[in-house]
C-alpha cells in the first residue's frame, strides 16, 4: 500500500477537525432549541406570520393560496383569522379552534398558551405594520402534524450554523490547504530528489533551500550516506570489472593452446570447462555494467535487430549442443525504450540458459506483440518452488549442469531493472519453460 502525501494527510486532518467543530455546533444548537420548546413555538409563529403576510391580497388570502392547504388538511390542529380595525373578521379557516375574544385583542404582537382539557393550545396575534386598514391576524396551533416546529428548528439551524459557520469552515480548509501545500513544496522537492536516486549514478545535490532545519539536516545526512554507498559500489563494480578483464586474456590463451592439442576426451572436457569459465567472465562483466545503465527518454531500439544479433551469435553454440534455435519476428519494427547492449546481454543469458538446461529439442525466440521478447524451451520445466528464488545470485536448480556459477538469471534481472524493463517466467501449456523480457514502449 503506497503512502499518502503529507500535504494530503494534513489537509484531511484539518477537514476532520473542522467537521468535528461543525458537529459540536450542530449538537449545541440542537440541544438548545430542542430543550426550549417555547423558543421554537415563537419562531414557528413568526414564520407563519411572514407566510400569511406575503400571501395577502388586499385584506384576505386568495382562495387558491397554497398556504390554505395546511389549514384545510389539519382542521383540528391549525386555525387563523384576519380581522380589520373595526373588529370584523374578513377571512378565517377552522374558526371552531379559535378561542372566544381572541379576535378582540388589539395588541401589536402577543402569544398565549392555554391548557384546555389537558391539551396545550397556542394562540398568537399580530398587527401588520404599514396598513391603513389596521389588519391583524390571529393564529392558533393545537398540534403540529405539518411539522411547523421542525421547520422552525431547521431555520434556526441554518441561521446559527449554516450561514455563519460553513462558509468560514470551507474558507479555512481551502486557505490552510493552500498554505500547507506551499509550505511543504520544498519537502516535496526533496522527496522527488530521493526518488530520482539510482545505484551507480552520481548523487545530485539535494534541494535544501527552503527546507525546515530538521529536514535539511536529514537530507544532508542522507546525501553523505549515499555518497559513501556510491563510492563503495563504485569500488566493488570496478574491482569486479577489473578481475573479469584480467581473466579474459588467460582464458583466451588457454583456448588457443587447447586448439593446438590433438583431439582427445581430456581435451574436450577442458574445452567445456573453459567455455563455462568464459561465460562466467562475460556474466561478471555484464553484472558490473548493469547498475550504470542509463536510457534516454527518446531512445527507440528495434527489438528485432537485437534478437537477430543474439540468435546469430549463439547459433553455433546451439548447434554444438544439438539444439535447434528458432527466431520469429514481425514484419514491422518493435520499438522499445531500452539499452541495446542490455537487451543483448539479457537475451543471450536466457538463450544460453535454455540451450544448456532446456534439454534436446528446440529453443524458440519470439519478438512481440508489443515491446517484449520471449524465450521458450521444451525441457523439464520450472523446478518445484524455484520461481520465487531463481533470480537470486548463485541460485542453481536441482540437476543443474556442473561448471555454472548461478549468475545468469540474476544478471538478467539486474539488467532488466537497470533499463526500466522486467523479466517473468512461466510454465506454458505443452511443457517447458518460457521467459518474457518486457520493455517500456518507445515514445513516439
Amino acid at each position: 500500500m503506497s503512502a499518502r502525501p503529507l500535504a494530503q494527510v494534513l489537509t484531511r486532518q484539518l477537514a476532520v477537525m473542522a467537521g468535528v467543530v461543525v458537529l459540536l455546533n450542530v449538537a449545541a444548537v440542537g440541544l438548545y432549541y430542542g430543550s426550549d420548546r417555547r423558543e421554537l413555538e415563537t419562531e414557528a409563529i413568526e414564520q407563519m406570520r411572514e407566510r400569511i403576510e406575503q400571501a395577502l391580497e388586499g385584506a384576505a388570502l386568495p382562495a387558491d393560496a397554497p398556504l390554505r392547504d395546511i389549514f384545510a388538511a389539519y382542521p383540528e390542529a391549525y386555525a387563523f383569522a384576519l380581522v380589520d380595525r373595526g373588529g370584523e373578521v374578513v377571512d378565517v379557516m377552522n374558526p371552531a379552534l379559535i378561542p372566544p375574544l381572541a379576535a378582540d385583542i388589539f395588541a401589536d404582537d402577543w402569544v398565549t398558551r392555554l391548557d384546555l382539557s389537558g391539551a396545550p393550545l397556542i394562540v398568537a396575534g399580530h398587527e401588520f405594520a404599514g396598513r391603513a386598514d389596521g389588519l391583524r391576524m390571529v393564529f392558533v396551533m393545537a398540534d403540529d402534524p405539518a411539522g411547523l416546529l421542525r421547520g422552525a428548528f431547521l431555520t434556526e439551524f441554518y441561521r446559527h450554523v449554516g450561514l455563519p459557520m460553513l462558509p468560514v469552515v470551507l474558507l479555512l480548509i481551502g486557505t490552510n490547504a493552500l498554505l500547507i501545500r506551499k509550505g511543504l513544496a520544498p519537502l516535496a522537492q526533496a522527496a522527488a530528489w530521493a526518488r530520482s536516486l539510482r545505484p551507480g549514478v552520481a548523487v545530485p545535490p539535494p534541494p535544501v533551500a527552503g527546507l525546515p532545519a530538521e529536514v535539511a539536516d536529514l537530507v544532508k545526512a542522507t546525501q553523505r550516506s549515499l555518497d559513501g554507498l556510491a563510492a563503495a559500489l563504485e569500488a566493488e563494480t570496478r574491482h569486479a570489472a577489473e578481475a573479469a578483464h584480467a581473466l579474459r586474456t588467460p582464458v583466451a590463451v588457454l583456448v588457443a593452446r587447447l586448439d593446438a592439442l590433438p583431439p582427445s576426451a581430456s581435451t574436450e572436457l577442458l574445452r567445456a570447462d573453459l567455455a563455462s569459465l568464459s561465460r562466467t567472465v562475460k556474466q561478471v562483466l555484464a553484472s558490473s555494467r548493469a547498475d550504470r545503465m542509463t536510457v534516454a527518454e527518446d531512445t527507440a531500439v528495434d527489438l528485432r535487430v537485437a534478437a537477430t544479433a543474439v540468435t546469430a551469435a549463439l547459433a553455433p553454440f546451439a548447434y554444438d549442443k544439438g539444439v535447434e534455435l528458432a527466431l520469429e519476428t514481425p514484419d514491422q519494427p518493435v520499438l522499445a525504450q531500452a539499452d541495446v547492449e542490455g537487451i543483448e546481454v539479457a537475451l543471450a543469458n536466457l538463450v544460453e540458459n535454455a540451450i544448456l538446461h532446456g534439454g534436446a529439442g528446440s529453443v524458440e525466440i519470439t519478438v512481440g506483440p508489443g515491446p517484449v521478447i520471449r524465450v521458450r524451451d521444451y525441457g523439464p520445466g520450472l523446478p518445484h518452488g524455484g520461481k520465487a528464488s531463481m533470480f537470486k545470485p548463485f541460485w542453481r536448480g536441482q540437476g543443474a549442469l556442473p561448471g555454472g556459477a548461478g549468475l545468469g538469471l540474476a544478471i538478467v534481472d539486474r539488467v532488466q531493472r537497470g533499463q526500466g524493463g522486467s523479466v517473468d517466467v512461466q510454465s506454458p501449456a505443452g511443457g517447458g519453460t518460457e521467459f518474457t523480457l518486457g520493455y517500456r514502449p518507445a515514445k513516439s
